[in-house]
């Protein structure tokens, strides 16, 4: 039976501000653990390999700056299938998600492919992170915010279940990062894919951007993005900015839409924690999409454990039409690539007297790319409502990872499923852009530049 591998010092703590790591314990980083804070070996079966710099070269097929990355793995085959008839086997390494959509659809299977370690990382940002471990620090004990850390994995040693969240929350894909053409459905009991919402997204990371530092200090976001929505034509011209603060509590996250209708920009105050999501629909919420402020919940970090998550999804993210992956009840299981890989699990219990629609919720953080890979949200009865499976995929020739965007959420009590950022469109894809126009993070330049 396989068990949690690594227990961290401090879990039995608070989960109020903690100290940083000392000195001696960051010379692990680049050691026994990669310089952004993963275990450094393998597994003792081999299944999974130790990390030797992760995907840099592209394969022959990939055209450069075309957005779409193509799949360095498509010769391979699965090595084994996980279905309801044989799931026992393997319930030491299936997320308790993943088990319920097995009991839930007999025609949902897991398909098992070799363990690839493909995430790697600018330079800059290894260079920063030995030292981030020592000076980064939770600013308050409900975890509303961070400080003393800049371009660098906030806590690669994480002494607690915020901790590890904050790294989510400020996961590197790069500086500057445009999904073109993305595109948002939802399926029904009968498999009819519906669109949600089309649109280009850009993002901003002053956090990751050395050129940006004095607007970082200055403003104190970590992360910024802009959508421009195209489609359905009820939302063509609709724009969305959105800015995450380094505190929650302190700054708050700010936002601003424009609607063509009213031609003008505002303030939107609820885009945050379990409000419906519009771009879904309604069928998620804004802090299942972009995890929102942590402080409604109590964080437990229970360790870190093998698992078969999603994962080097590039068929599904770049290759597979609508037609192919959207199917009843689920993605087709022929299309989307699991993986094993090590994970922190984290699990966030309401506050009593806080207000959300999830009772509980369980994360699992890939030790790689700090991503969520896969989680599971609960109603007020402390049953399993929802069940999200995140992508991850590597930008080869861009020392990025590209994560936590495209995204299937599976509502178990509806029998619905939403896709989150499909990629599949001639015109869509991922692209890192040099710059962004002067001002295309402001909010008053959406009046100017929106359709009427």
């Amino acid at each position: 039976m396989k068990k949690i591998i690594l227990a961290m010092l401090g879990l039995a703590l608070s989960q109020g501000a903690q100290a940083a790591v000392s000195a001696e314990e960051a010379a692990k980083l680049g050691d026994t653990l990669t310089l952004f804070g993963a275990i450094q070996a393998g597994n003792e079966a081999g299944t999974i390999p130790p990390y030797t710099g992760g995907l840099t070269t592209a394969p022959a097929d990939y055209t450069p700056g075309s957005g779409k990355y193509t799949n360095p793995f498509a010769d391979e085959q699965p090595l084994y299938s996980v279905t309801a008839a044989n799931m026992a086997e393997y319930d030491d390494v299936l997320t308790e998600g993943t088990k319920a959509l097995l009991k839930k659809y007999s025609t949902y299977r897991i398909d098992v492919y070799p363990t690839h370690r493909t995430v790697a990382y600018p330079d800059s940002l290894l260079d920063g992170t030995r030292e981030c471990a020592t000076s980064a620090r939770l600013t308050d004990e409900l975890g509303g915010g961070f400080t003393g850390g800049f371009n660098c994995i906030l806590f690669p040693m994480p002494q607690n279940g915020m901790e590890v969240m904050w790294n989510h929350k400020t996961r590197y894909i790069g500086e500057r990062t445009q999904v073109r053409n993305f595109e948002v459905y939802n399926i029904n009991t009968s498999g009819r894919a519906v669109l949600s919402s089309a649109g280009t997204q850009d993002f901003h990371y002053p956090f990751y951007d050395p050129d940006a530092r004095k607007l970082f200090d200055s403003e104190q976001f970590f992360q910024m993005f802009r959508v421009a929505y195209q489609r359905p034509v009820r939302r063509t011209g609709e724009m969305l900015i959105l800015k995450e603060p380094t505190n929650d509590l302190t700054h708050g996250r700010k936002a601003w839409s424009y609607l063509p209708g009213q031609r003008r920009v505002r303030m939107a105050p609820d885009i945050s924690h379990d409000t419906p999501n519009p771009t879904s629909a309604g069928m998620t919420t804004y802090d299942d999409n972009s995890l929102g402020g942590l402080n409604r919940y109590d964080w437990k970090l229970v360790g870190k454990k093998e698992m078969l998550i999603p994962y080097n999804n590039y068929d599904a993210m770049f290759g597979a039409s609508k037609e192919e992956l959207l199917t009843v009840n689920h993605a087709n299981p022929d299309l989307v690539r699991w993986e094993l890989h090590r994970v922190w699990v984290v699990e966030a219990t309401l506050k009593p007297g806080e207000r959300h629609v999830y009772s509980k919720r369980r994360y699992y953080i890939d030790e790689d790319s700090w991503a969520v890979s896969a989680a599971e949200s609960y109603d007020s009865r402390g049953e399993l409502w929802r069940v999200p499976l995140l992508m991850i995929t590597q930008s080869y020739d861009q020392q990025a990872p590209f994560s936590g965007w495209s995204s299937m959420y599976y509502d178990l009590n509806a029998g619905t499923w939403n896709m989150y950022f499909l990629l599949s469109d001639e015109r869509s894809g991922v692209f890192y852009p040099d710059s962004f126009p002067a001002g295309h993070f402001v909010p008053e330049q959406m009046s100017g530049s929106g359709i009427r």
